[in-house]
């Protein structure tokens, strides 16, 4: 039996199981069998499994539980070249002109096979206009597509250099239109800057010049898998509260006849765990969700309301959320079949994304496959009782890993020092802690 190297890389071990899988489906003899010792299916999740077994380990989560766990006991000159399989980033770029307006370059996050810079990009009137939402009109359409791509062009046109003299090219992804005046705007970055770069520098047609700087390594503790401490009745009133806050933060809420609509759902259901269960089912809940639903709808004050909530209805349009950029690469034990682990975190003056890497995927399908949800759900609370809302913000497929964004609102508290990630699956939960600069 082999033994894992002391230095394992996790997109060999990844090769390894396709090249296996392959080889099985070209119809190799020793390869077929490798896998049907494990399975009876040929698929990637059965070669993974093979190769985690030729290991000595029983699946190929333990495997990479276990290569996460020597990669994170390197020193910190070995981790660059260790860490392989994680993605690193850059941030702290300031703002910048473009032909098509002022660009705030957001993030840049990489992985050995890909890179990509999230920005957004203030418009002109005129070019805000053209970018609105499409109507009906072809002609219109057109426009709005002409104005689209000469966005994506003026993002392209940039030159982006680094500290080794390295030139790459930008080659536009997606671009997203928003009626705050600014439009989001996704690129792909060729070749990947390595993690020894000091900087990336963006630069302008009119010489105007920033640097994107390597995210910095924050003090991260991953607990072990435990137990939710909740009963099932105050994790559904809760669940259900902070969705109504959602709906009126994140914009739904405008809709006055859907947030009361909502309201009356979970009203209804509070009282039926209380009489199912005993007044005492969900402590104090059913109240304070009514409390919280008669002043969402208008018709009372917010007093009363846990700290949380009421944290998050306080600072729902704060924008001096602080402008960081980390780097966590932080791995959350295995949850059956599904290893997560968290990448990089990047706030803004609005709010602030986590970027996540979930292995083999992050999502969860009913059998007609028309339904799908989280494996896991996400939860924040800083240190100074601020509770924030996720939100997903979008994912890319690579085969055998899922790469994905979290977006929390509302903004991260410029106070704050500390900062609780706590990821939920069924009743088992684990919590990343993160020291903030």
């Amino acid at each position: 039996m082999p033994e894992l190297p002391d230095r394992p890389n996790l997109d060999q071990l990844r090769r390894q199981a396709r090249e296996l899988l392959r080889a099985a489906a070209d119809g190799e003899r020793s390869a077929l069998t490798r896998i049907r010792a494990n399975s009876e299916r040929v698929s990637l999740s059965a070669a993974q499994l093979a190769l985690a077994r030729q290991y000595g380990f029983a699946s190929w989560p333990a495997l990479h539980a276990e290569v996460e766990r020597r990669l994170a006991e390197l020193p910190l000159s070995e981790e660059g070249a260790g860490r392989a399989g994680t993605r690193w980033s850059l941030g702290g770029a300031a703002a910048i002109e473009t032909a098509a307006g002022t660009l705030y370059p957001r993030a840049l996050v990489a992985s050995e096979g890909h890179a990509t810079l999230e920005a957004s990009l203030t418009l002109s009137a005129e070019t805000r206009h053209r970018l609105a939402p499409p109507p009906l009109d072809e002609s219109a359409r057109e426009a709005w597509r002409a104005a689209a791509l000469g966005a994506m062009h003026a993002l392209e046109a940039l030159a982006l250099t680094d500290d080794q003299g390295m030139t790459y090219a930008l080659r536009g992804k997606e671009i997203g239109p928003d009626d705050s005046g600014l439009v989001s705007l996704w690129a792909a970055v060729d070749p990947v800057p390595g993690r020894e770069r000091g900087w990336l520098e963006l630069r302008g047609q009119d010489g105007s010049a920033t640097r994107l700087l390597p995210s910095t390594h924050p003090d991260a503790r991953v607990s072990r898998l435990a137990p939710v401490p909740d009963s099932p009745a105050v994790r559904e009133l809760s669940e259900r509260a902070l969705d109504l806050i959602g709906l009126q933060i994140i914009g739904a809420g405008r809709n006055l006849v859907e947030l009361e609509q909502q309201c009356s759902a979970a009203l209804a259901r509070a009282a039926e765990i209380q009489q199912s269960g005993g007044p005492d089912a969900a402590g104090d809940l059913p109240g304070q969700l009514a409390r919280l639903c008669a002043f969402l709808t208008g018709h009372g004050p917010a007093d009363g309301l846990p700290r949380g909530w009421s944290s998050i209805i306080n600072a729902a349009n704060a924008t001096d959320g602080p402008q960081q950029h980390l780097d966590i690469a932080a791995s959350l034990p295995p949850a059956g079949d599904i290893v997560v682990r968290v990448d990089s975190l990047f706030s803004e003056p609005r709010t602030w994304n986590v970027y996540l890497t979930a292995e083999p995927g992050w999502w969860t399908y009913s059998a007609d496959r028309n339904r799908k949800w989280a494996v896991m759900s996400v939860h924040a609370e800083d240190d100074l009782g601020g509770m924030y809302l996720s939100q997903f913000g979008g994912s890319t497929g690579h085969g055998d890993h899922e790469e994905l964004t979290l977006s929390f609102l509302p903004r991260l508290n410029p106070l704050a020092r500390a900062l609780t990630l706590t990821f939920r699956r069924a009743t088992d939960q684990v919590t990343i802690e993160l020291r903030l600069p």
